[in-house]
């Protein structure tokens, strides 16, 4: 949806949506009738119709091609239909324009440009509107431009609507730890010699490896397949910030963003592991400006607790980072990476608790246990391998950083040094890649209190920097 040069945009604007009212007084309103055509409760229509409302705003305001997600594709469906409304009062009268819907011409192109151009709508939406974008109503990219394809119109008069049945089993861990309680006790009470906790220590511990080389690659492997296919990312290549993001949740985010600030000058390193501002102009960037943000005039800012607040969750920039990232099928969203953690944490727990109840009769029978000890601290290793290795990324944002990794070391051996380059590889290799470039100084400074050498004492200047079916929808 491009906005042409001619297009005036009233200063009111989003008074005008507000005030324009498409319920009326009828009977069936816009809203009753929105939710009875889509199944949704009269509530969920009202915020449907308020999300269509500053889609209309960031089409008109924003400059560039904007998609909707389907939900508010369905209210522009439906006000197309009331062409009084939508040509007279919200084109005519509200706009000053007139805004034509256009879908997509099909094929794999059209499905990237609109994926492309809804990932630039939800960082408009942040952007304008200081929040991101209700997950219910603007989901993720990968939900919005999946299951487009699938969509139909039924007459439930003449059909029968069923919802297809969902095979895969999503418990919540206090169920899972429920039924591995329930099989344990079941077990411990049987009288039969199937009770594996009755069997002798040898023909115990073949059970319990093989268990343990079965179950634990198999929850490995369905963790992996719910990361997605790992298919080439389309479209423009992320930002600087969103690729450091997507390398991982931990602080190398904060670490790039300051040591980006130290060598473009934005900022400077003070004793006792601290950071000032200079005199320079504030960065541009949105989330290195909220890093600078953070940074107190005075230069009395510890480092450290600088890092920390960097990715801390009100970090409204980190949020849009995030929100970006999921749109363009990069980054699992929060409550995706917790389900799929769940499958080897709770793969890890059974058996554990299965070890750990068969050592208990082995310890009442008064049986060597040693072997299966050593067994449970193994799989206690392997858990807390899982934990450090959890699900971050899709496949397909783990197979464009692997493609970007090269990149970036060539580009810092034959390239200008830049901050971009100087924060991609702090994200990428680690803060220690700043003494091959020249800042030992940040380095020493943004690894651990632990492991830094020497009084760490610099005054400021001194860090050595050197001086998407309707698959997606768009108008024009």
């Amino acid at each position: 949806m491009s906005l042409l040069p001619s297009r005036v945009v009233p200063a009111d604007l989003w008074d005008r949506l507000v005030a324009l009212d498409l319920d009326g007084g009828a009977t069936l309103s816009f809203s009753k009738r929105l939710a009875r055509d889509n199944g949704w409760s009269v509530a969920f229509a009202q915020r449907v119709v308020l999300e269509y409302k500053r889609f209309v705003f960031l089409a008109a305001t924003c400059g560039h091609p904007v998609t909707p997600s389907d939900e508010v594709d369905q209210a522009w469906h439906l006000h197309l239909v009331y062409t009084h409304s939508y040509w007279d009062e919200l084109c005519g009268r509200v706009l000053g324009f007139p805004l034509h819907h256009g879908p997509t011409q099909g094929g794999v192109a059209e499905g990237h440009k609109f994926q492309d151009w809804y990932a630039r709508t939800l960082q408009a939406y942040t952007a304008a509107f200081g929040t991101v974008p209700p997950a219910d109503i603007w989901p993720p990219a990968a939900v919005r431009f999946g299951e487009a394809p699938y969509f139909r119109r039924v007459n439930l008069r003449r059909q029968w609507l069923l919802p297809r049945p969902r095979w895969n089993l999503r418990l919540g861990w206090r169920s899972w730890l429920g039924l591995a309680g329930a099989l344990v006790l079941a077990s411990c009470t049987a009288r039969t010699p199937l009770n594996p906790l009755d069997w002798y220590g040898t023909e115990f511990l073949w059970l319990f490896w093989g268990l343990c080389f079965t179950l634990l690659p198999l929850a490995a492997w369905a963790r992996r397949r719910g990361q997605g296919a790992a298919d080439e990312h389309q479209g423009p290549l992320p930002g600087t910030y969103e690729l450091a993001r997507l390398v991982g949740p931990g602080q190398r985010l904060a670490h790039s963003a300051l040591a980006a600030l130290v060598y473009t000058g934005k900022a400077e390193l003070a004793p006792e592991r601290r950071i000032c501002r200079t005199d320079a102009d504030p960065p541009t960037d949105p989330y290195e400006r909220a890093v600078w943000n953070l940074i107190t005039p005075d230069g009395g800012s510890n480092l450290d607790k600088i890092s920390a607040q960097a990715v801390g969750a009100n970090i409204g920039a980190l949020q849009v980072l995030d929100a970006s990232l999921e749109a363009k099928g990069l980054l699992l969203p929060p409550a995706e990476r917790q389900r799929l953690d769940r499958y080897p944490f709770l793969t890890t727990l059974a058996l554990g608790l299965f070890g750990l109840a068969k050592v208990a009769v082995g310890i009442a029978r008064d049986r060597p246990v040693g072997f299966l000890l050593a067994s449970l601290l193994g799989l206690f290793l392997i858990g807390a391998c899982f934990k450090a290795t959890s699900t971050w990324a899709t496949g397909r944002g783990g197979r464009l950083l692997r493609h970007l990794v090269p990149i970036v070391r060539q580009q810092r051996k034959t390239e200008a040094l830049s901050g971009a380059i100087v924060a991609l590889s702090v994200a990428f290799f680690g803060v220690t890649e700043l003494n091959a470039l020249g800042m030992s100084t940040m380095a020493t400074y943004l690894s651990p209190p632990s492991q830094t050498s020497g009084d760490g004492s610099s005054g400021c200047g001194s860090s050595g920097c050197g001086g998407s079916g309707c698959g997606g929808c768009g108008g024009d």
